[in-house]
C-alpha cells in the first residue's frame, strides 16, 4: 500500500564543523578530543547524535590513507583519530525506505582529510581507503571505536610520543612538530588515576595491553558500531 511520505520527520542532518574549531598539525587525538568536547556540550547534537572517537591503527602501527591533507596521493600513518556521529535509533526508523540512504547515514569529521568535513561514513571509507583488502595485510587499518564521553573522561596525553629526545630525560623536549599552545590534555578519570599519558598503551591499537577503551573493528563495520 503507498505510503506519503510528504508528512514523515526528516532524519537529522549533520552539524558543521564548528567555524572556532582548534586545529593543530599532527595532533589530531588533541583535535578531536576538543571536538568531541564540543559536541558533547551541545544538546542539539546530543539529543540527535550519537557520538564516537576512532583510532585508525594496526598492530605494526602502518596504515595507509588516501586523500590526507599532508601529501597527495598515499599516506601512511602510525595512527590517525577521526569523530562518527551516528543517528540516535529514536530518530530515524531503520525500517523507513522512504528517505534516501544520506540521511540515514553516520557522517565523519577528520580534519587532515581533502574530503568533505563532514562526509558520510560511506563516502569516507571509500575515500580513505579505496584499496579495501587488496592492500598488503601490513598497511590495512583496524578501527578503535570509542564512545566520545568515555574519550573525554579517560584520555591523557603528556606529548612525549612527539618528543625526538625522550631517550634524553634531562633534555628539554625538541617536538617532531610544534605542539598546541594550550595545557596538555589529561580527562578527569585519567587524572584521577594520577596518569600523565595513555595515548599509546590504551587507545593506539596493541592488542598486548591489558587496559584499553572501546571495540576494535575493521573499517565497514563502523556503518553498524
Amino acid at each position: 500500500m503507498y505510503m506519503p511520505t510528504s508528512g514523515l520527520p526528516r532524519p537529522p542532518r549533520p552539524p558543521a564543523l564548528p567555524c572556532d574549531s582548534v586545529y593543530t598539525r599532527c595532533y589530531c587525538e588533541e583535535n578531536i578530543y576538543l571536538l568531541a568536547a564540543n559536541f558533547e556540550g551541545r544538546n542539539d547534537v546530543k539529543d540527535r547524535w550519537e557520538t564516537f572517537v576512532i583510532f585508525i591503527s594496526n598492530p605494526r602501527k602502518t596504515v595507509a590513507l588516501w586523500n590526507q591533507t599532508a601529501r597527495e596521493g598515499i599516506v601512511v600513518w602510525d595512527y590517525h583519530v577521526i569523530l562518527v556521529l551516528r543517528p540516535r535509533p529514536a530518530k530515524i526508523d531503520r525500517m523507513d525506505r522512504s528517505h534516501d540512504e544520506e540521511d540515514a547515514a553516520s557522517w565523519v569529521y577528520d580534519f587532515d582529510t581533502q574530503l568533505p568535513r563532514p562526509c558520510t561514513a560511506k563516502d569516507y571509507i571509500a575515500g580513505t581507503f579505496p584499496s579495501g583488502d587488496e592492500l598488503p595485510t601490513e598497511y590495512q587499518s583496524l578501527f578503535r571505536v570509542i564512545p566520545a564521553q568515555t574519550y573525554l573522561d579517560n584520555f591523557a596525553s603528556d606529548r612525549s610520543h612527539m618528543n625526538a629526545r625522550r631517550p634524553l630525560a634531562e633534555a628539554l623536549p625538541q617536538y617532531v612538530s610544534p605542539p598546541p599552545e594550550y595545557a596538555p590534555i589529561c580527562g578527569p578519570l585519567a587524572k584521577q588515576k594520577g596518569l600523565k599519558t595513555n595515548l599509546m598503551d590504551s587507545f593506539v591499537h596493541d592488542a598486548r595491553r591489558a587496559e584499553t577503551y572501546g571495540s576494535v573493528l575493521a573499517p565497514f563495520l563502523i556503518f553498524y558500531a
